[in-house]
């Protein structure tokens, strides 16, 4: 509740930063076309500190909550913009700036209420697949990048540990980020005990924040590497880096190192699989996927990307790369989840927050 009030705080100074800003324009009869250019330029400056949140250099990260702040009310302001531009043109009335401005607001209230509604918001996501390696059905829960204490009160985090729970799969996959740069030590040690009574493996891989890798510009570090593996250990989740656990006969999962660890092996080094078991892979980042096909995966599950988690960067990843959903190659198919949560504010304005459950079952002879 605190980083939303902190986040809404934000947002007003943002407001009033571009009201400011955007005062002396009222004076002056602005020709179209230079407004529609302000349009888009709000939207793609919006767009600017989106990406400078989620994928900018690490020494900003002291300003990425300002950033966040203007995303949303630049975003806002240019779609109350537009809207307010085409009302004007079909009443052919003169824009007043005092209703453009109570636009903006009313807009940039329904993108933050969408947005904090969104992000506290966990669905399972359902997915089958048929193998003839598979002998007997089995279900694989899957969550990653929770990102305890960045974006989701601990009490959502609760709620959607135990949603896992009560699905009793034959095995549960922490695909990595679960804890980054910005959580402390008791938040780290708390949502692991959350998985102590699990009756069934729960196996983890590392992602590249988990190690507070960069904590230097969070805060400092606020636990070692080693005392979250005690706390891994200690609540009986089982750590994969590079390595191969059998979850039934007929199903083997190979939980990878991220990329990001100097350590981790080149998929050419690791030992060939068993070629009578259908092989999950869970690796953090959807990078490595044809080595991984190559290597035999039937199954890749990843996460990383947040399906772009600020509207519109989902649809400029799935452009460039591995964004969310299902992806082909040869016979190997990998699945990206949208994440069980964000980063770094409790925003989410693309994609929901997914527990994805995969149910593999025998192919039909």
């Amino acid at each position: 509740m605190k980083e939303i009030l902190l986040f809404i705080i934000r947002f007003i100074a943002a407001q009033a930063i571009l009201t400011a800003i955007q005062t002396p324009l009222r004076k002056k009869r602005i020709k179209p076309v230079f407004h529609a250019l302000l349009i888009a330029g709000k939207a793609l400056l919006a767009i600017g500190f989106a990406v400078i949140v989620l994928a900018g250099p690490v020494q900003l990260r002291a300003l990425q909550p300002l950033m966040m702040a203007l995303y949303v009310a630049l975003f806002a302001d240019a779609a109350a913009d537009l809207l307010y531009t085409v009302i004007c043109a079909i009443r052919k009335k003169e824009r007043a700036f005092a209703t453009g401005k109570a636009l903006s607001l009313i807009f940039g209230i329904l993108f933050l209420t969408f947005g904090i509604w969104n992000m506290e918001t966990v669905v399972p996501a359902y997915h089958t697949y048929t193998s003839e390696k598979i002998e007997q059905e089995h279900t694989v829960v899957f969550i990653a990048d929770l990102h305890v204490g960045s974006a989701q009160p601990f009490t959502v985090t609760e709620k959607t540990v135990e949603k896992m729970k009560d699905m009793q799969p034959d095995a549960t996959i922490l695909g990595g980020d679960i804890v980054d740069d910005y959580t402390t030590k008791e938040e780290m040690e708390a949502v692991f005990k959350l998985f102590s009574d699990f009756t069934t493996p729960v196996y983890y891989v590392y992602g590249n924040h988990d190690r507070q890798g960069h904590a230097q510009y969070a805060g400092g570090r606020k636990f070692t590497p080693e005392e979250l593996e005690d706390a891994l250990k200690a609540n009986g989740i089982v750590i994969l880096k590079d390595e191969y656990a059998d979850i039934a006969p007929d199903l083997v999962l190979l939980g990878r190192e991220d990329m990001s660890e100097n350590g981790r092996k080149d998929t050419a080094a690791l030992t060939p699989p068993p070629s009578d078991a259908f092989l999950l892979v869970a690796d953090h980042q959807p990078n490595d996927f044809k080595a991984h096909a190559a290597l035999g995966a039937d199954l890749q599950i990843s996460g990383h990307t947040h399906a772009g988690q600020l509207f519109p960067l989902g649809i400029f990843y799935s452009a460039i790369g591995y964004c969310r959903g299902e992806y082909q190659e040869g016979d190997s198919t990998m699945l990206v989840s949208s994440g069980v949560c964000g980063w770094r504010c409790p925003l989410r304005t693309d994609a929901r927050c997914n527990i994805e459950v995969i149910t593999l079952s025998p192919a039909v002879k």
